[in-house]
């Protein structure tokens, strides 16, 4: 076996089949390989100059990739380039290989070809280069296949029709013909049958172009008269190449059973195919425009679509290395065209550095294998925030199946996520809370039914005369438990009606020190058991319109508050009043709140202490909060953390805003 000077590592594809006949057009000697295991084996026994290897393949080969680097390691001569899309560069380097530089994709045979030589010495002499004989009446045409052929450095002979390519040919005996299919004096057919009819031009290909695709009766006709191929001129030229890298290998096409012998005359008539060619091409014109109004209308409705979704779009040309952004994406972002650089790297730049490698991946894995592109990431806004996106798109691929450009959408679910941590976390709070229900429910029934059973006993043993001071102990421990559930049940019944609305009141005239004091006579006994002192300060009288049963619920719920957190310790309890409005205060001095607790104090299920340690449903200072924002009041407190904390309740004297107007 020849030893090979390029080592191709890339799927066995017709796109692969192209490369190698494009760098052995250059006489390189070329070996092609699906997988990086027998590139690593092929290059411990064989001498390489150039490894040109795919991204993809290296990516999927990581099983092999130790032994491909001692290979690339072990002679320091080999270089190594990787194609490779932009996106997936990252990718790439985190291989850790011997990497000397990137052929960047998308990229046509003629770049290859001159990629490759920068970098490895062309073998044979230039006079070996085939010569290639374009015939054309088009002068843009006949460029743009000449332009084609610069960087496999082919000798490029031209004529303006076939009559004229004829004669160029006799002259100088061209290795393969480029002939327009249409042509004046003499046309594409006409030339080929001409040249099958010398001898010496026998084994010449010959491969007719035309600006449109050929349908079944060109491709039929163009076999009849000899030609290798018919093929539509491309801008990027890469179907051309391959059909006429093909031929140049191949030789010319297996001649007909019924074909005349060499030398003599022959009569094919091609005036009736000429004739239905020019009818098919006023046909194509005819649909042309019609597509062109169907495409301005297309162009008037994505501009809608794109104009009044919520969605931004997104447009990528892999050739030439432009990324479009919809106005909608850039105001997503708080960009503005003149500060977006509409290439990939600067998409790449803004995506978040913990997102980039998955979204680069995902890009390549749609690219290389056409796995769906749908992920979620997080971009930079000009702000210098994150914003939480998901991304869509897809390839479109040209006929070799290579990607020549992708688009797809980015949506901003930023709001969406909050929102749905928000639920996420609504519902953890709420079973929390039903757990701490049924704990807290469960705790008095629980002390009531060891009551009732103690009093049973009491009585079957002791009989009623001498049980009565007992069961009155016991009566009085059973209305405690009572009045704790009742409290609880109230509490949650409160809560389930504030859905609707906020509490209903029974406003009258009501004077606020005598609500207060009410309040402490009937927490003394608890602050009996809980070894505080309720203290009075000045009680001025306040009246105001009110509810009072409700104003009696807060400084309540304030003072258990205040006994529950800071047992054995004084609970200060004053009025104030300035101008319209007084003002509740009730202080403690217990454990204190810790500042990051303090805002969210008034909210539903939230307590300033672990529930383990203090028990309660979470539900008191919401209740309170709603109560005085009902009568048009605020509340607020003040605390350090293991010096107490001081509630101020304030509420106008006119009562709420409502029922003054």
């Amino acid at each position: 076996m020849t030893k090979p000077s390029l080592l191709l590592i890339e799927e066995a594809t017709v796109a692969r089949e192209l490369q190698v006949l494009a760098l052995e057009s250059q006489g390189w000697q070329v070996v092609a390989l699906a997988d990086v295991a027998a590139a690593a084996s092929l290059m411990q026994t064989q001498p390489v100059l150039l490894v040109v290897a795919a991204a993809g393949v290296l990516a999927a080969g990581k099983e092999a990739l130790e032994a491909f680097r001692r290979a690339l390691e072990a002679s320091s001569s080999v270089g190594l380039y990787v194609r490779a899309f932009p996106a997936e560069e990252e990718v790439v380097r985190r291989l850790a290989l011997p990497l000397t530089g990137f052929f960047w994709r998308p990229l046509s045979l003629g770049g290859l070809v001159e990629k490759v030589r920068r970098v490895v010495p062309e073998e044979g002499p230039p006079e070996a280069r085939p010569l290639v004989l374009v015939a054309d009446d088009d002068p843009v045409s006949r460029k743009l296949l000449q332009l084609m052929m610069v960087p496999f450095r082919f000798r490029v002979v031209s004529a303006d029709d076939g009559a004229q390519a004829l004669e160029v040919a006799r002259r100088r005996r061209p290795d393969v013909v480029l002939a327009d299919a249409l042509m004046p004096r003499m046309d594409g057919y006409k030339l080929c049958m001409a040249l099958r009819q010398e001898s010496r031009f026998a084994r010449v290909p010959v491969i007719l172009t035309h600006a449109l695709t050929p349908d079944e009766l060109d491709l039929r006709m163009a076999h009849n008269v000899g030609a290798n191929g018919f093929v539509r001129r491309a801008q990027d030229g890469d179907e051309l190449v391959g059909v006429l890298l093909r031929a140049l290998k191949a030789g010319p096409p297996t001649p007909l059973a019924s074909a005349p012998p060499a030398g003599a005359p022959v009569e094919l008539n091609t005036e009736d195919h000429l004739y239905r060619m020019v009818r098919q091409l006023e046909r194509r014109v005819g649909l042309l425009e019609q597509a062109e109004r169907g495409t301005r209308e297309s162009e008037e409705r994505f501009r809608l679509v794109v104009e009044g979704s919520y969605d931004g779009i997104w447009d990528w040309d892999l050739r030439r290395g432009t990324l479009y952004w919809s106005p909608r994406l850039l105001e997503m972002l708080g960009l503005t065209p003149a500060t977006f650089a509409s290439t990939h790297e600067a998409f790449v730049e803004l995506l978040h550095p913990e997102d980039r490698a998955g979204v680069l991946a995902a890009m390549t894995e749609h690219l290389e294998r056409g796995a769906p592109y749908d992920v979620a990431f997080r971009l930079r806004h000009a702000t210098g925030g994150y914003r939480s996106c998901v991304g869509r798109g897809r390839a479109l691929r040209d006929e070799q199946g290579r990607p020549v450009r992708m688009a797809g959408i980015i949506g901003d679910v930023t709001e969406q996520l909050r929102l749905y941590r928000e639920a996420h976390e609504a519902v953890r709070v709420r079973d929390d809370f039903l757990s701490v229900a049924a704990h807290e429910l469960r705790t008095p029934l629980a002390a009531l039914r060891l009551r009732v059973q103690g009093a049973q006993g009491a009585l079957r043993m002791l009989g009623a005369a001498q049980a009565a001071p007992r069961l009155e102990r016991a009566l009085e421990a059973a209305d405690r438990q009572v009045q704790r559930m009742s409290d609880l049940v109230e509490s949650l019944l409160d809560v389930s009606q504030a859905q609707g609305g906020p509490p209903r009141l029974q406003l009258e005239v009501v004077d606020l020190s005598n609500v207060v004091r009410d309040a402490v006579t009937r927490s003394e006994p608890a602050a009996a058991r809980a070894g505080c002192e309720l203290v009075l300060g000045p009680m001025p009288p306040t009246p105001g319109r009110w509810d009072g049963a409700r104003l009696g619920q807060v400084v309540r719920h304030l003072l258990s508050n205040a006994m529950k957190f800071g047992p054995g310790r004084p609970v200060e309890v004053a009025l104030e009043q300035q101008d319209a409005t007084a003002t509740l205060v009730v202080k403690d001095h217990g454990i204190g709140i810790s500042p990051e607790r303090v805002d969210g104090l008034f909210r539903r299920f939230e307590r300033a202490v672990p529930v383990r340690h203090y028990g309660g449903l979470g539900l008191g200072l919401y209740r309170l909060r709603r109560i005085v924002e009902a009568h048009g009041g605020q509340v607020s407190v003040d605390s350090t953390p293991g010096e107490g904390s001081t509630f101020r309740v304030r509420l106008p004297l006119g009562g709420p805003p409502v029922a003054r107007a």
